[in-house]
């Protein structure tokens, strides 16, 4: 049986990039309207990264499941777990 993680994969690297368009920025402390926008930026940017990293172990745990009933089905022991 072949694991299929391309899907995990893909997540992954789109989350590392956004994670590194990310990393070290500075938001503007200011009260102008220019501060807010870019602080809601901020805030929906980490909320969407957020997102891709429970959607990267949801694409990990398809793989698993996928691997155990394969598994299971050629007479593999899961007593162990």
């Amino acid at each position: 049986m072949r694991i299929n993680l391309d899907q995990a994969v893909e997540v992954a690297e789109h989350l590392l990039a956004e994670l590194n368009k990310l990393n070290g920025s500075e938001p503007d402390d200011a009260p102008t309207r220019a501060a807010r926008q870019q602080r809601a930026e901020i805030t929906r940017t980490l909320l969407y990264l957020s997102h891709l990293g429970d959607r990267l172990s949801v694409e990990i745990m398809g793989a698993y499941h996928d691997y155990k009933r394969q598994d299971i089905r050629s007479g593999g022991d899961t007593a162990g777990e």
